[in-house]
C-alpha cells in the first residue's frame, strides 16, 4: 500500500518534523530543510543532523523528501540569476544527503520571457527545459556518490512555468547527465490544472504518463485535490475529497495495486488537524 504522510513544519528544530508526522498517523514526511522564503541559512551542525536522524529512526518514518526553495528557477536565461539558482539548490542537496533524506524535490522552473505572447512558445519552452537539464548534470557533477535523488515536480503551468506536461517532464530527464539518480513527484493538483483528466480519464493519464515518462522515474505523489477546474492552469489545491477532482478519483487512487510502492505526501491547505483526518480519509478507501 502506498505510505502517506504529509508536508511538516521544521519550526524550532528540524527533528520536530518527525513529531508532527507522528502526530497525524504520517508514516512519511516532507519537510524544507531551510527557510524556503529565503536564499541561504546557516549550516546544519552535525548535532542537529544527529538529532534529526535519531528521531527519524526511532519513529521509523520514510522515505522523507526535502522540497526546494520556492525563490529557486533553474530554468532562467539570465546566467547571473542562474549562478545564484544552482548555488542555492546545490546547497539544498547537500543539506539533503547530510540529513539522510530519499529524495529532493522541486519545481522544474520558469522560462520568464518578458514577451507575454511567448507564454507557450515551443522554442521558448525548450531552451528552458534545456537549461534546468544542464543546471542539474552540473549540480551531479558536483555530488559524486550521492544517494539522495533529484525528483522533478509536474506545474500546474502558471504564468511562464514549464515541466506542466509528460513530455516536458521527459525532456528534463532525457537532458540530464545521470538519469538514475533523477525521480518524478506526480502532483496530483498540478497534473489536473494542466489538462490531465483525472476523474473523466484516469487510465489514459496514466497510458500518456508511462509513454512519455515511465512508472520506473515515478517515485513519489503530491496528494492534493484542487479549486481550479481540470485545465485552467492555476495552483490552488484544496482539502482531499472536496475539491474538483474529488473522493471518487481519490479511492481509485487508493485502490491502484501499480503504486503500492510509492509515498504520498499532502500539500493540502488546513494543517495538522486536517491531515490527521484526511490520512484516515485516505486509508479507510482502501478495500
Amino acid at each position: 500500500m502506498m505510505k502517506l504522510g504529509a508536508h511538516n513544519s521544521i519550526a524550532g528544530g528540524l527533528h520536530n518534523a518527525v513529531a508532527e508526522c507522528q502526530s497525524i498517523g504520517g508514516e512519511a514526511m516532507q519537510i524544507f530543510c531551510k527557510n524556503q522564503r529565503q536564499w541561504t541559512a546557516k549550516p546544519i551542525t552535525a548535532e542537529e543532523a544527529k538529532l534529526f536522524t535519531d528521531a527519524v529512526a526511532k519513529a521509523k518514518i520514510g522515505p522523507n523528501m526535502v522540497h526546494d526553495s520556492y525563490l529557486i528557477n533553474l530554468g532562467t536565461a539570465d546566467a547571473g540569476k542562474a549562478a545564484s539558482a544552482r548555488g542555492a539548490f546545490l546547497d539544498e542537496y547537500k543539506r539533503s544527503e547530510q540529513l539522510g533524506i530519499a529524495y529532493l524535490n522541486f519545481h522544474p522552473g520558469s522560462h520568464v520571457h518578458e514577451d507575454k505572447k511567448l507564454r507557450d512558445d515551443r522554442k521558448v519552452r525548450d531552451a528552458a527545459l534545456d537549461r534546468i537539464a544542464a543546471n542539474l548534470t552540473t549540480v551531479q557533477d558536483e555530488t559524486k556518490g550521492f544517494r539522495c535523488k533529484l525528483v522533478i515536480e509536474n506545474a500546474a503551468g502558471q504564468g511562464t512555468n514549464v515541466g506542466n506536461s509528460w513530455e516536458e517532464v521527459r525532456r528534463i530527464l532525457d537532458g540530464v547527465g545521470d538519469r538514475k539518480r533523477m525521480g518524478v513527484t506526480i502532483d496530483t493538483q498540478h497534473s489536473w490544472a494542466c489538462g490531465y483528466d483525472w476523474v473523466g480519464a484516469y487510465d489514459d493519464v496514466w497510458d500518456s504518463f508511462k509513454d512519455q515518462v515511465g512508472m520506473d522515474t515515478l517515485v513519489a505523489f503530491h496528494l492534493n485535490d484542487s479549486k481550479a477546474e481540470c485545465g485552467e492552469r492555476v495552483d490552488r489545491h484544496d482539502t482531499i475529497g472536496t475539491g474538483k477532482l474529488g473522493i471518487e478519483f481519490f479511492r481509485t487512487l487508493m485502490n491502484d495495486r501499480k503504486l503500492d510502492s510509492k509515498v504520498g505526501y499532502l500539500e493540502t491547505p488546513d494543517g495538522p488537524e486536517s491531515w490527521v483526518k484526511e490520512i484516515a480519509l485516505l486509508r479507510s478507501l482502501r478495500k
